[in-house]
């Protein structure tokens, strides 16, 4: 039989690259998988990671290779938020020059209305696939990730641009960040381990705030939604916008202390219900993926993408489906008044993840995808 091989090119940053890695990584216990972690790229994939107009998308695009007897696919697994692609202003989520160029292209923000809409993504839409969203945990292969910053930068210093393979001036920071991830993030059994925590926390809303004008409407319904939950004396609730910078002057008494990714899982894991809003350009965020990780019931915005996920698992219905700010608030008052509705809800999301959402499954889906068994 014939082993699976296969090569990771550490062209992206480990917070977008460490959940897929470790679902591979598993792979190598049971399946007999291969992995190697390359610092330099193929000449099939070269052209594209160095193509001037896209290089400010390749931070958040995990690039593979993988080989099974004399077959090999080159594998792209877009992590980005947006969905669509303007090729002429070379805007968008996709990457335009890699998709031509993979084998396969999984796109986290799947939507397929938006493919077939797009004449350039409806041309290669029998290469492009939905994959699960992910959230950063750490490779269990740190020390491999670990190499091009330990060793000289003269040999592995490199940025996923049109410098790849060659020193750059930025790669101290780059190396610091790397450090910083790698210490931090917590592993998968960490985080798993807060499904146990006691739940003294009603409700959950913590939500990034987005500063452009282009989100003024939709941050003005999440500080709505933060008032009508400040109305509300007999609950305990957890909210607020968390930010990098300093929020306008209306916005401020919603601003919690900044929280570690440590910190944020510990007060998630005590909350009964969490409320779910969309992330940038209507994405499933991975306050999804970590709600489900951690078997939490959920009173949520509509999925917008990859809506396999709304027909296969139907109980996702009942958490995501709510537009309004009030009907949120609303459903997630329910549910503190529900707890066995909410246990269920709970039991379910956590069975979600743990058989379809993980990194395993989610590494075992792309094999299957690419019918690599």
């Amino acid at each position: 039989m014939s082993t699976t091989h296969l090569v990771f090119y550490d062209t992206s940053q480990a917070y977008y690259s460490s959940y897929y890695l470790n679902g591979f990584n598993e792979l190598r216990k049971t399946h007999g998988l291969r992995m190697q972690i390359a610092h330099s790229l193929p000449a099939r994939l070269k052209s594209a990671v160095q193509n001037r107009d896209w290089q400010h998308l390749l931070f958040a695009m995990v690039l593979l290779k993988l080989q099974r007897g004399n077959r090999t696919w080159y594998v792209c697994i877009d992590t980005h938020d947006d969905n669509s692609l303007d090729i002429q202003s070379h805007h968008g989520g996709y990457h335009w020059p890699l998709l031509q160029c993979v084998d396969a292209y999984f796109k986290v923000n799947y939507n397929p209305q938006i493919i077939r809409q797009t004449a350039a993504l409806a041309a290669h839409q029998q290469k492009i696939h939905s994959i699960t969203q992910f959230f950063p945990v750490r490779p269990q292969c740190s020390f491999s990730l670990s190499q091009r910053l330990l060793l000289p930068s003269v040999w592995f210093g490199y940025r996923p641009s049109l410098g790849h393979g060659q020193p750059y001036l930025g790669h101290l920071a780059a190396a610091r960040r790397r450090l910083r991830d790698l210490k931090n993030f917590l592993t998968l059994d960490q985080i798993i381990a807060h499904r146990h925590a006691s739940k003294d926390i009603d409700i959950f809303y913590v939500t990034s705030f987005r500063h452009p004008r282009r989100h003024e409407s939709i941050m003005e319904q999440r500080h709505h939604v933060m008032n009508k939950l400040a109305s509300i004396a007999h609950l305990n609730i957890e909210m607020g916008f968390t930010s990098q910078s300093a929020l306008p002057e209306n916005y401020t008494h919603r601003y919690p202390r900044r929280l570690s990714q440590s910190d944020y899982l510990k007060i998630l894991a005590r909350s009964k219900v969490v409320i779910y809003t969309q992330g940038m350009e209507g994405c499933i965020s991975s306050k999804f993926s970590l709600a489900m990780a951690l078997g939490i019931p959920v009173a949520g915005e509509p999925l917008l993408n990859n809506p396999e996920l709304m027909t296969v698992y139907p109980h996702l219905t009942e958490q995501f489906g709510f537009n309004d700010p009030d009907e949120l608030v609303d459903q997630a008052l329910k549910l503190t008044t529900h707890p066995q509705q909410a246990q269920q809800l709970g039991h379910l999301n956590a069975a979600l993840f743990d058989n379809d959402l993980a990194p395993r499954p989610a590494a075992e889906y792309i094999l299957r995808t690419l019918q690599i068994k």
